[in-house]
């Protein structure tokens, strides 16, 4: 009982880590948010990463492996052992997809899905498709009690991915494990 519960909060932690980053990418891009949410946003996602994954989470956000040196990417494909390639025979462009030669990227929303990896199930699916969800309903309320004639753009942005992004998601909660 108490590892099902643990596996729910540390599920639902990275889900809301998840989202909480996504958001402050989002607010930074718009340069429309004050700092004090900018920095609210930021906290919300340092500490439910924390809470989902721990310090190896953080570390790999950061782009640092657990001695605290920067990590290099994996080595390069050896070719399809399941297909019987070797490297000559297989499609340059499966190599060029695969191969992380050059360090891992600086975009540190592109390090978040490694870091959650391990806290990542159902529970974080659920939590991810209510928070789109959420998202796009808060913002169909705002658009609904917005004065004046012209909504802002960015709502109705928010809008299109909070539910498209639930729709998207939706599906994940029904997969088989």
């Amino acid at each position: 009982m108490r590892s099902a519960l643990v596996r729910a909060l540390r599920g639902i932690c990275s889900a809301v880590s998840l989202l909480a980053f996504v958001a402050l990418f989002l607010a930074v891009e718009a340069r429309v948010t004050s700092p004090a949410v900018l920095l609210g946003l930021a906290a919300v996602g340092a500490v439910s990463l924390l809470a989902a994954s721990g310090r190896s989470g953080i570390r790999r956000l950061l782009g640092r492996d657990g001695d605290g040196t920067a990590t290099g990417g994996d080595p390069p494909a050896e070719g399809d052992a399941w297909l019987d390639e070797s490297v000559e025979d297989t499609p340059w462009t499966d190599r060029a997809d695969r191969a992380r030669d050059e360090a891992e990227t600086d975009w540190p929303l592109a390090r978040l899905e490694p870091a959650l990896d391990d806290a990542w199930n159902r529970w974080s699916d659920a939590a991810l498709t209510l928070g789109l969800a959420a998202l796009g309903v808060g913002s169909f309320a705002l658009l609904a009690t917005h004065p004046g004639d012209d909504p802002p753009l960015g709502l109705v942005l928010l809008l299109l991915f909070g539910l498209n992004g639930a729709l998207v998601t939706l599906p994940f909660l029904f997969k088989e494990d």
